[in-house]
């Protein structure tokens, strides 16, 4: 397929102009509300910077399960960056912060390859699209290093749409997503979704093609049944987590639980409900807005089944959405029988929000190609724009609230700090609440840490006044 048009100068810079003010903004959050504090899950890293210490971390102990993820190639990023900034946890933050950024980058380049009329329209488009990448309502990922795991599978998926676009020969758009894939898979749960681009890479240009891309479809599928392979071997059901069969047992309830994992990054509850949040009336607007969103996105997917000629243009941006409500169902048969409450998390926002960034883009390409054939009246036209913009606009609403929820989340792992300090002197139950919920556990990886000078400032070993006042008088920066 041949691209469109290429963007003048001028319409390149104002793209990425726009695309500065939700990037920008996030930035500024970040730097503003990061706190350098390892939190929950983050404490089991402490063994991998004491082995790589002494020498004994093997790539076993990196490949190892943790919670439901083989998440080998996150685990590299934490050894390798930790231990050359004293795991200094803001590093990691600009990690995720940087994957956006490639995400934002992917999105970019699709839109500029799949998206037809004015460069004025598309500059709007991937402006709309960025305000979902950078949006605050991701915040508990935004201030987890941890949470790079939910932003590398993405950033592998658009990178290998952006390949499968790309004028590279067949093999090399084979190999290189094949790497991307496994990168994936080896991050997160949902990792092995990567592996779906399949269907846009054996595309074929001409109905001759296919036959000659035969054995680049067999080694695509003998290396995804190899990563499953490796990914599930051993692999052990997580303590403490409900039954994977909870979903069947309650099928309404599951289809609560999904329908609000899809809705969660545009419903408006959270600021109607701030008295109830969570109840009942927060759940039937967070499921409507979700069972919404992906009724718009089938009836895109129906239109353009009946128009083929739009399906290689749309392709990506189906893939993308197909992500999005994939995950969502892999996210409900794991964490359905923790309650619908459990489904309004902000993490798996990250996972999910990438369903309206696709139907941003499916609308237009539809409504290019009604109207050029007077095959959509005025009326209809707006219907489509209004339903667009409603999804945009509620998004928007609600960017005040995630903002102040960010601040909230951020005293919170202030005020864990403040207490893992005192850790050897007295223990505090904000400890447990707000650090790891193993005082014990957390004693010995906080002094293992501070031994190896990663704890800024580092712990209070005294209960003398003299003495912290002493201690505290490092640094003040340290205390955020």
């Amino acid at each position: 397929m041949k691209s469109l048009p290429p963007f003048s100068k001028l319409t390149c810079a104002l793209a990425v102009s726009l695309a500065i003010i939700p990037a920008g903004l996030l930035l500024i959050l970040i730097l503003k509300y990061g706190v350098d504090i390892p939190y929950w899950d983050e404490w089991q890293y402490v063994s991998f910077f004491e082995k790589f210490s002494q020498g004994t971390l093997t790539l076993s102990d990196l490949f190892a399960q943790q919670n439901e993820y083989r998440q080998f190639f996150p685990n590299l990023i934490f050894v390798d960056l930790g231990w050359l900034t004293k795991w200094n946890k803001t590093y990691e933050l600009l990690v995720s912060f940087a994957l956006a950024c490639l995400v934002s980058f992917n999105i970019y380049r699709l839109g500029r390859l799949t998206i037809g009329g004015s460069p004025a329209r598309r500059i709007m488009i991937y402006f709309l699209a960025n305000l979902f990448i950078f949006s605050p309502v991701q915040y508990v990922n935004w201030l987890l290093g941890m949470q790079i795991i939910y932003f590398m599978p993405i950033a592998c998926l658009t990178t290998c749409l952006v390949i499968a676009y790309s004028q590279l020969g067949a093999r090399a758009k084979f190999l290189s997503c094949m790497c991307l894939a496994t990168v994936s898979t080896f991050s997160s749960a949902n990792g092995i979704l990567c592996w779906l681009v399949l269907p846009l890479l054996t595309w074929p240009d001409s109905r001759g093609e296919l036959p000659n891309k035969r054995w680049l479809m067999l080694a695509w599928i003998v290396g995804f049944v190899v990563s499953a392979a490796l990914y599930f071997n051993g692999y052990q059901k997580t303590l403490g987590h409900p039954s994977l069969s909870e979903s069947l047992i309650h099928p309404v309830k599951a289809l609560g639980y999904f329908s609000i994992l899809l809705g969660k990054a545009l419903e408006p509850g959270d600021m109607i409900f701030l008295k109830e949040q969570f109840g009942t009336g927060h759940k039937i607007i967070a499921a409507a807005t979700g069972l919404t969103v992906a009724a718009l996105f089938t009836v895109s997917a129906l239109c353009i089944r009946r128009d083929m000629r739009l399906a290689h243009r749309a392709a990506g941006w189906l893939m993308l959405g197909t992500y999005s409500i994939m995950t969502a169902i892999l996210v409900t048969i794991g964490r359905t029988g923790f309650g619908v409450e459990y489904a309004f998390t902000p993490r798996y926002t990250t996972f999910t929000l990438y369903l309206p960034i696709a139907l941003v883009h499916l609308l237009p390409i539809i409504l290019e190609r009604h109207v050029a054939e007077g095959r959509l009246s005025g009326k209809k036209k707006m219907l489509f724009l209004v339903l667009a913009g409603s999804v945009v606009v509620s998004h928007l609403l609600i960017y005040p609230f995630n903002i102040r929820q960010m601040s909230a989340f951020s005293k919170r792992l202030l005020q864990g700090k403040a207490c893992l300090l005192l850790i050897n002197v007295i223990e505090e139950d904000c400890l447990t609440e707000n650090v790891f919920p193993s005082v014990e556990y957390l004693k010995l990886a906080a002094n293992g840490l501070d031994g190896l000078n990663f704890l800024r400032p580092g712990l209070i070993k005294s209960s003398r006044v003299q003495d912290i006042a002493t201690a505290g008088a490092q640094n003040p920066e340290y205390y955020g």
